[in-house]
């Protein structure tokens, strides 16, 4: 009973396979280590495959084994492949932890938004997460494990998100989602939740808020989004790593279905900045006349 009751035993992770998707950096990385910490192996699967590998590699100099693989979810085929390479190098897989995605570069008004352009983002962000967590969850129920599996939306898919519909559409998407396949994976003792995390600076987004080619836009988007939030700063990885774990863990052991948020609070507050905010869509510049350089009326 002690030892149920340190924090190993609270966890209750030690030995457990776990698959991270988006693990080459960012919320991603640190999660995947952060499990290794609690005593999983890790798969750590990303379209970048060195960076797949470096996370795979920290993972082996915290003890546990690691494996990394290459692939690109929004190709309809690889999440099976996914699951079953980690499969055959770990064993069966016990948490999953998926975070694909991204906005695509499709940052406009979504009168200006193609077809093409809001299906490859929906790809991006829903379709390889349902495929993931379809492909996860069959090898767990095949395996006779009863799981857990975490997708991340964003908090651009809970409020307004101007000038990134796309992305806040299919993160929003990925929320509902999770509560069906909470539901019907339930009788099969698989939990499913989603972590909603607010603005982060990730290597990305460093390299786009702070970076030597940062536009004046998307720099004073990140110094607007740091000030809007009520802890008056961005999160770091870390952080919200520390929620996907409890996510993962049995310290979240009756909670199924639910979008847990790490936002320092932002989404409390009516002062979240609208990225590109202002400009008027190219679809209305003809209609409205001339505009000055920036696009605005």
């Amino acid at each position: 009973m002690t030892d149920d009751l340190g924090l190993s035993g609270l966890l209750g992770l030690e030995g457990k396979v776990a698959l991270v998707t988006g693990a080459g950096a960012g919320i991603a990385r640190e999660t995947a280590l952060r499990l290794a910490a609690a005593g999983c192996d890790v798969a750590a699967m990303d379209l970048d495959g060195e960076g797949a590998e470096a996370c795979a590699a920290q993972v082996r100099s915290l003890g546990r084994r690691a494996v990394a693989i290459q692939g690109d979810l929004t190709d309809h085929e690889t999440p099976r492949r996914m699951v079953a390479e980690a499969v055959d190098a770990l064993g069966p897989v016990a948490v999953a932890v998926n975070v694909p995605g991204g906005t695509a570069g499709v940052n406009k008004s979504f009168l200006d938004v193609t077809p093409e352009e809001l299906h490859r983002v929906l790809e991006l962000n829903l379709v390889s997460t349902f495929l993931s967590c379809q492909a996860e969850a069959i090898a767990m129920i095949e395996h006779g494990v009863a799981g857990v599996i975490v997708n991340v939306a964003s908090t651009s898919g809970m409020t307004a998100s101007p000038n990134l519909s796309p992305y806040g559409s299919s993160k929003a998407a990925v929320v509902h989602f999770t509560k069906t396949a909470a539901v019907e994976l339930a009788p099969y003792g698989i939990r499913v939740n989603c972590l909603v995390p607010g603005t982060h600076w990730t290597q990305a987004t460093r390299r786009l808020g702070q970076g030597p080619e940062s536009t004046p836009e998307h720099r004073e988007f990140f110094a607007a989004a740091a000030r809007a939030t009520p802890l008056g700063r961005l999160g770091e990885p870390g952080e919200t790593a520390g929620v996907a774990l409890f996510l993962a863990s049995d310290l979240s052991s009756y909670l199924t279905g639910h979008a847990v948020v790490s936002d320092g609070g932002v989404l409390h507050t009516t002062a979240r900045p609208a990225l590109g905010g202002g400009s008027v869509p190219a679809a209305l510049r003809d209609l409205l006349g001339p505009t000055d350089p920036e696009g605005q009326p």
